[in-house]
């Protein structure tokens, strides 16, 4: 050090301690949260889209197959009846937009976007040209693209949580590996009308496998 040092009478009453004493974390997160874009979405799931054999939690936001008797429930043109399947409740017709999913222990799966419009009726391809832009996991620990053909990707290790981010103006779809922001597939595409996101938790086996449900990883403070 150079200088001298010199002495000071300020006391502890002097300094502004209750600008530091408050939630800090809270604080550095409010400043912070001001500036990120996106916003991670608020996504719910839209029951009345519901495949019959899912069971979704009753704030919508987690989705499983349930091995139990289908549900009575009412059948309308919105609503899947052969693909395990269920559709958000929020429809993307413009700007940006990013949300997570939590795949954890779970051997089968698909996430991604669907136009609106898609059919919900029958054995359905999952493919861009049929308005579904997805990725799976499939066989255990298989990762692939649902292209046409389908494109393997490039995973190490097993997915815990997708990060999925649409930049619609731009016909960005990019989905991630959400605990290190590693890129998974890009789909680049000229989107025909409003889209929701999609959700598939497979089929659950008598044997235990796969029965974890999905769930939208919502943002806490």
């Amino acid at each position: 050090l150079k200088g001298k040092i010199h002495e000071t009478n300020l006391t502890y009453e002097d300094f502004p301690t209750s600008k530091y004493m408050g939630p800090l974390q809270f604080t550095i997160w409010k400043s912070l949260f001001q500036d990120i874009h996106p916003v991670p979405a608020a996504l719910t799931l839209d029951p009345g889209t519901a495949h019959h054999r899912l069971i979704l939690s009753d704030d919508c936001t987690i989705v499983a197959y349930g091995n139990l008797h289908p549900q009575p429930l009412q059948d309308s043109p919105k609503r899947f009846d052969v693909e395990v399947s269920v559709l958000g409740a929020q429809a993307f017709g413009g700007g940006v937009h990013y949300w997570e999913v939590v795949v954890s222990e779970k051997t089968q799966w698909m996430i991604g976007l669907a136009h609106e419009a898609v059919t919900r009726k029958g054995s359905i391809q999952i493919q861009p040209s049929r308005g579904f832009y997805c990725i799976v996991m499939h066989d255990g620990n298989q990762y692939s693209a649902c292209t046409e053909p389908w494109t393997r990707l490039n995973v190490k290790g097993k997915l815990e949580k997708v990060g999925v981010f649409l930049d619609y103006d731009k016909g960005l779809l990019i989905f991630y590996n959400a605990d290190d922001m590693s890129w998974l597939y890009t789909f680049r595409e000229r989107f025909p009308g409003k889209l929701c996101s999609y959700f598939s938790p497979g089929q659950s086996h008598a044997n235990g496998k796969n029965v974890q449900p999905l769930r939208i990883n919502t943002v806490r403070i």
